[in-house]
Parts: C-alpha cells; structure tokens; sequence
C-alpha cells in the first residue's frame, strides 16, 4: 500500500517555518516603530516647565562656552555679567574721574584759601620749596627740571598703583587727590605773593598750567582704575566672587606704564616752556 506523499509534507513544514520567519524580521521594526510615536507622544506631551527648563540649560551652556572664549582671549569676562556690561563700564569710570576731579579741585581751592592761615614752620617749608621751583623755572635749568617734574609725577603715579592693589585704597585714593590739589593750590598762592598777582598770573599761564593741567588728568585716569581694583578687592574679602579680577589688575598695571610714558612727554613740555617763556621772568 503506497503511504508515502511528498507533496502533503512539504507543505506543512513551509507553513509551519513561514509565519515564524517572518514573525523574526518583523518584530524589531515593531518595537522601534513603537518606540519613536511613544517618543513622539512624550514629546508632545511635555510640561512648559519642562521645556523652559531646557531652553535655561541651552543657554548656560552657551554662556559657559562664551565664558571660557572669553577667558582663552586674556579678556577676564565674567559670565553673569550683565548684558551691555562692556559698555557701562567706560561710564562708570567716567563719572568716578568726575568725582576725583572734583575732589582735586576742592583741594586746590582749600589750598588756595589756607594759606595764610599756615603755621609759621608749615609756611617757612612752603616758601622754600616754591622758591626752589621758581628758581629752577627761571633760570632755565632744562635738566633740573625735567628731573624735579618727572620725580614728582611719578611718585604720585606709583603712589596711587600701590593704593590700588590695597583695600585701604577706597580712601587713601581720594585723600591723596585732595592733598595733591592743597599743594598746588598752596603753592599758587606763594607764587602770586612773591612775585605779584599779575607776574604771577602770567607765570602761571604760560609756564605751569598746562603740564600741571594734562599731569592732574593722567593721574586722575589712573586713580579711577586704582579705585575699582581697590572696590573689587573689598567685594573680594566681602565673600563675594569677581572672575575678571585679573584682568582688571593687569589693565591698571599697563595703564600704569602708559601713562608713565607720556609723562615723560609731559615734562619734556614743561622743560620747553621753561626755556621758551621762563627767562621773561
């Protein structure tokens, strides 16, 4: 009795490996395809908390990376700074060069109007040493004076630089202009009585104002960045944190240099005009 079909166990097997293979490629897609609308349907579904909160990360993380640019540069930029900071700050040292300025002036007046009420010993030191400068301006004596100018300048320059690096340099800064405006103002006054109010006038204008004039700005540029170290140093001791410390520091030193410089220039002007109108008198 025959009994054997190929044809009948052939097909059993086909449908019995079939929807088994298919089943294996098919289920992997399945589970991705389930994977991404479930990701489309959390994303959708996020809270507005939940997106801000990104978009604040988001912009951290840019400003770090603008932070440390920033540093790589040399600049000293503080990322919390506020937005158009760069463009403040020359306003801010602006209105605190007025304010010294302002300060210098009173002194000068103070120093102007004081000086007769000057002790004897105090008034006998003035004297002198203005009758030392004068004399120096009179005879022409370039060397001498450029010497006397430039030590005096840049003692004052130094001076201000080390009250900079200091937190006691909030006050001494503004004490030191005051002082520096009593002295010139002192000195004004010994000048007109030896020599006269309009001789002295004269001398004034054409051989002291403008050096003293153009070394008074210099000095007071320095003292408003000696100012806002010493400020920045203070805040610093205070607990709180100033990332662009150093580069205020270096700024000062090199502004420092800068202007030690140009005054040379300055006395160099003041040496012409000694030899120029200083024999008239």
């Amino acid at each position: 009795m025959w009994t054997y079909r190929p044809a009948d166990s052939s097909t059993p097997i086909q449908q019995k490996n079939g929807p088994r293979a298919v089943t294996a490629r098919t289920e992997p897609i399945d589970r991705l395809s389930a994977a991404a609308s479930h990701e489309r349907r959390s994303t959708v579904q996020q809270p507005a908390a939940f997106i801000r909160a990104q978009q604040q990360r988001a912009a951290l993380d840019e400003s770090l990376l603008r932070e440390e640019k920033a540093r790589a540069k040399g600049f000293g930029l503080s990322v919390t700074a506020r937005p158009g900071h760069a463009q403040v700050r020359p306003a801010r040292m602006i209105r605190t060069a007025c304010v010294l300025g302002g300060l210098y002036l009173a002194g000068l007046a103070a120093g102007s109007l004081s000086s007769r009420f000057l002790s004897e010993p105090l008034l006998t030191y003035a004297r002198y040493f203005a009758s030392i400068d004068l004399n120096l301006r009179t005879t022409g004596n370039a060397a001498m004076v450029f010497s006397v100018s430039f030590l005096s300048l840049f003692c004052q320059l130094t001076l201000i630089l080390i009250a900079g690096f200091c937190v006691l340099g909030l006050g001494l800064i503004p004490i030191t202009l005051v002082l520096k405006g009593a002295g010139a103002g002192v000195f004004t006054a010994l000048l007109y009585q030896q020599l006269g109010p309009a001789k002295g006038l004269l001398l004034q204008a054409l051989v002291f104002w403008l050096p003293e004039t153009l070394g008074s700005l210099f000095v007071l540029l320095l003292s408003s960045s000696a100012l806002h170290l010493s400020c920045s140093l203070l805040q610093c001791c205070l607990g709180q944190t100033h990332s662009g410390l150093g580069g205020a520091s270096r700024r000062l030193i090199h502004r420092y240099l800068t202007i030690c410089f140009v005054s040379m220039l300055i006395c160099g002007l003041s040496v012409l005009l000694t030899l120029v109108f200083g024999s008239l008198f």
